[in-house]
Protein backbone atom coordinates (compact mmCIF):
# COMPACT_ATOMS: atom_id res chain seq x y z
CA UNK A 1 0.00 0.00 0.00
CA UNK A 2 1.06 3.17 -0.87
CA UNK A 3 2.07 5.78 1.71
CA UNK A 4 -0.34 9.01 2.01
CA UNK A 5 0.95 12.91 1.78
CA UNK A 6 -1.13 15.71 2.25
CA UNK A 7 0.21 19.20 0.77
CA UNK A 8 -0.18 22.92 2.08
CA UNK A 9 -0.43 25.33 -1.18
CA UNK A 10 -2.35 25.28 -4.44
CA UNK A 11 -0.23 27.16 -7.03
CA UNK A 12 1.66 25.86 -9.76
CA UNK A 13 4.81 24.82 -7.73
CA UNK A 14 2.43 22.66 -6.02
CA UNK A 15 1.91 20.53 -9.49
CA UNK A 16 5.04 20.07 -9.53
CA UNK A 17 5.54 18.75 -5.87
CA UNK A 18 2.39 16.47 -6.78
CA UNK A 19 3.95 14.92 -9.48
CA UNK A 20 7.17 14.41 -7.25
CA UNK A 21 5.07 12.82 -4.17
CA UNK A 22 3.81 10.34 -6.82
CA UNK A 23 7.23 9.73 -8.25
CA UNK A 24 8.35 8.75 -5.18
CA UNK A 25 5.30 6.15 -4.65
CA UNK A 26 3.64 8.56 -2.19
CA UNK A 27 -0.64 8.78 -2.51
CA UNK A 28 -1.30 12.30 -2.08
CA UNK A 29 -4.57 12.51 -0.34
CA UNK A 30 -5.20 16.29 -0.23
CA UNK A 31 -4.55 20.15 -0.78
CA UNK A 32 -4.63 23.01 1.89
CA UNK A 33 -4.89 26.41 1.23
CA UNK A 34 -4.09 29.13 3.26
CA UNK A 35 -7.73 30.44 2.85
CA UNK A 36 -11.35 29.40 1.77
CA UNK A 37 -11.15 30.81 -2.03
CA UNK A 38 -10.12 27.21 -3.30
CA UNK A 39 -11.41 25.19 -1.29
CA UNK A 40 -13.28 22.09 -2.90
CA UNK A 41 -11.58 22.32 -6.10
CA UNK A 42 -9.27 19.81 -7.33
CA UNK A 43 -5.63 20.47 -8.93
CA UNK A 44 -4.21 17.74 -10.50
CA UNK A 45 -6.82 15.30 -9.71
CA UNK A 46 -6.14 16.08 -6.02
CA UNK A 47 -9.08 18.17 -3.69
CA UNK A 48 -8.49 20.96 -1.97
CA UNK A 49 -9.88 19.74 1.12
CA UNK A 50 -9.30 22.71 3.74
CA UNK A 51 -7.74 25.78 4.84
CA UNK A 52 -3.82 25.89 6.27
CA UNK A 53 -5.43 27.42 9.51
CA UNK A 54 -7.69 24.74 10.04
CA UNK A 55 -5.68 21.58 9.43
CA UNK A 56 -3.08 23.66 12.16
CA UNK A 57 -5.92 22.94 14.56
CA UNK A 58 -6.43 19.59 14.20
CA UNK A 59 -4.51 16.34 15.48
CA UNK A 60 -1.63 15.67 12.87
CA UNK A 61 0.57 13.46 14.51
CA UNK A 62 2.18 10.61 12.73
CA UNK A 63 0.87 11.66 8.85
CA UNK A 64 2.90 13.19 5.91
CA UNK A 65 2.95 16.97 4.61
CA UNK A 66 4.60 18.41 2.07
CA UNK A 67 4.79 22.29 2.35
CA UNK A 68 4.85 23.51 -1.24
CA UNK A 69 5.06 27.53 -1.49
CA UNK A 70 8.29 28.37 -2.91
CA UNK A 71 8.82 31.62 -0.72
CA UNK A 72 11.59 30.00 1.51
CA UNK A 73 10.26 32.08 4.34
CA UNK A 74 6.54 31.04 4.04
CA UNK A 75 8.04 27.06 3.77
CA UNK A 76 9.76 27.14 6.85
CA UNK A 77 7.52 28.76 8.63
CA UNK A 78 5.06 26.01 7.88
CA UNK A 79 7.00 23.19 7.81
CA UNK A 80 8.10 23.98 11.24
CA UNK A 81 4.72 24.82 12.78
CA UNK A 82 3.48 20.61 11.00
CA UNK A 83 6.48 19.46 13.20
CA UNK A 84 5.83 21.11 16.05
CA UNK A 85 2.06 19.62 15.93
CA UNK A 86 3.64 16.00 15.17
CA UNK A 87 3.27 16.06 11.98
CA UNK A 88 5.86 14.30 9.42
CA UNK A 89 7.81 16.11 6.72
CA UNK A 90 9.51 13.29 4.46
CA UNK A 91 12.19 14.32 2.00
CA UNK A 92 10.75 13.64 -1.36
CA UNK A 93 13.57 12.11 -3.16
CA UNK A 94 13.23 11.61 -6.97
CA UNK A 95 14.30 8.13 -7.88
CA UNK A 96 16.20 9.13 -10.47
CA UNK A 97 18.14 11.77 -8.11
CA UNK A 98 21.60 10.61 -6.87
CA UNK A 99 22.35 11.45 -3.36
CA UNK A 100 25.78 10.16 -1.93
CA UNK A 101 25.79 7.86 1.05
CA UNK A 102 27.76 9.79 2.73
CA UNK A 103 25.54 13.02 2.49
CA UNK A 104 23.44 14.25 5.43
CA UNK A 105 19.96 15.49 4.65
CA UNK A 106 17.71 17.36 7.05
CA UNK A 107 13.54 16.69 7.08
CA UNK A 108 11.25 17.89 4.30
CA UNK A 109 13.55 18.26 1.40
CA UNK A 110 12.52 18.04 -2.32
CA UNK A 111 15.17 16.73 -4.45
CA UNK A 112 14.55 16.59 -8.01
CA UNK A 113 14.80 14.31 -10.91
CA UNK A 114 18.96 14.51 -12.16
CA UNK A 115 19.95 16.43 -9.49
CA UNK A 116 23.12 15.56 -7.42
CA UNK A 117 23.86 15.61 -3.58
CA UNK A 118 27.56 14.52 -3.24
CA UNK A 119 30.00 12.98 -0.87
CA UNK A 120 29.95 14.80 2.63
CA UNK A 121 27.85 17.31 1.60
CA UNK A 122 25.38 18.59 4.80
CA UNK A 123 21.49 20.00 3.60
CA UNK A 124 19.47 21.56 6.33
CA UNK A 125 15.75 21.20 6.59
CA UNK A 126 13.00 22.12 3.76
CA UNK A 127 15.46 22.37 1.33
CA UNK A 128 14.52 22.08 -2.70
CA UNK A 129 17.71 21.14 -5.11
CA UNK A 130 15.43 21.43 -8.61
CA UNK A 131 16.01 19.66 -11.90
CA UNK A 132 20.08 18.73 -12.74
CA UNK A 133 21.16 20.98 -10.03
CA UNK A 134 24.31 19.81 -8.50
CA UNK A 135 25.96 20.27 -4.46
CA UNK A 136 29.23 19.51 -4.88
CA UNK A 137 31.32 17.71 -2.05
CA UNK A 138 31.22 19.06 1.25
CA UNK A 139 29.34 21.98 0.99
CA UNK A 140 27.12 22.87 3.35
CA UNK A 141 23.50 24.50 3.00
CA UNK A 142 21.39 25.73 5.89
CA UNK A 143 17.56 25.77 6.20
CA UNK A 144 14.88 26.11 3.76
CA UNK A 145 17.61 26.96 0.23
CA UNK A 146 16.40 26.85 -2.86
CA UNK A 147 18.60 25.71 -5.52
CA UNK A 148 16.86 26.35 -9.13
CA UNK A 149 17.52 24.16 -12.39
CA UNK A 150 21.14 23.85 -13.11
CA UNK A 151 22.24 26.02 -10.21
CA UNK A 152 25.54 24.34 -8.68
CA UNK A 153 27.49 25.09 -5.26
CA UNK A 154 30.88 24.56 -5.07
CA UNK A 155 32.68 22.30 -2.66
CA UNK A 156 33.47 23.62 0.27
CA UNK A 157 31.42 26.24 0.38
CA UNK A 158 28.96 26.82 3.44
CA UNK A 159 25.40 28.94 2.66
CA UNK A 160 23.36 30.50 5.25
CA UNK A 161 19.74 29.97 5.38
CA UNK A 162 16.72 30.83 3.04
CA UNK A 163 19.61 31.81 0.59
CA UNK A 164 17.78 31.42 -3.25
CA UNK A 165 19.81 30.55 -6.21
CA UNK A 166 18.54 31.53 -9.85
CA UNK A 167 18.66 29.10 -12.48
CA UNK A 168 22.23 28.60 -13.65
CA UNK A 169 23.59 30.03 -10.94
CA UNK A 170 26.92 29.20 -9.80
CA UNK A 171 29.04 29.61 -6.46
CA UNK A 172 32.48 28.75 -7.11
CA UNK A 173 34.66 25.59 -5.40
CA UNK A 174 36.56 28.67 -3.08
CA UNK A 175 35.08 27.70 0.17
CA UNK A 176 32.82 30.63 0.08
CA UNK A 177 29.98 31.69 2.70
CA UNK A 178 26.69 33.03 1.45
CA UNK A 179 24.98 34.51 4.57
CA UNK A 180 21.23 34.27 5.36
CA UNK A 181 18.00 35.51 2.81
CA UNK A 182 20.56 35.96 0.01
CA UNK A 183 19.22 36.43 -3.59
CA UNK A 184 21.38 34.76 -6.15
CA UNK A 185 20.29 35.80 -10.02
CA UNK A 186 20.03 33.50 -12.77
CA UNK A 187 23.51 32.87 -14.00
CA UNK A 188 25.23 34.92 -11.77
CA UNK A 189 28.85 33.50 -10.87
CA UNK A 190 29.69 33.90 -7.24
CA UNK A 191 33.37 34.22 -6.36
CA UNK A 192 33.85 36.01 -3.17
CA UNK A 193 31.73 35.65 -0.23
CA UNK A 194 28.68 37.66 0.95
CA UNK A 195 27.21 38.69 4.33
CA UNK A 196 23.46 37.89 4.98
CA UNK A 197 20.89 39.91 2.54
CA UNK A 198 22.63 40.16 -0.22
CA UNK A 199 21.48 40.25 -3.70
CA UNK A 200 23.79 38.95 -5.54
CA UNK A 201 23.93 39.23 -9.64
CA UNK A 202 26.38 39.33 -12.97
CA UNK A 203 29.76 37.72 -13.88
CA UNK A 204 31.30 38.05 -11.37
CA UNK A 205 28.79 38.65 -9.32
CA UNK A 206 27.93 42.18 -7.24
CA UNK A 207 25.94 43.44 -4.83
CA UNK A 208 23.27 45.42 -6.26
CA UNK A 209 21.49 46.25 -3.20
CA UNK A 210 19.90 44.90 0.11
CA UNK A 211 17.42 42.02 -0.56
CA UNK A 212 15.19 42.64 2.34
Amino acid sequence: MKKEIYLLGVGNYTEVIIELARDCDYDVKGLYHYNTDRVGETVLGVKVTDTTENLLQQDIRGKNFAVTMGDNTIRQTLANKIRDKGGITPNLIHPYAVISPSAKLGVGCFIHMSSKISTQVVLGNDCVVDFNSLVAHHAKLGNACYMSSIAMVGSYCIIGDRVLFGMNSLILPLRLTLGNDCIVGGKANVTKSFPDNCLLVGNPAKKLKVAK
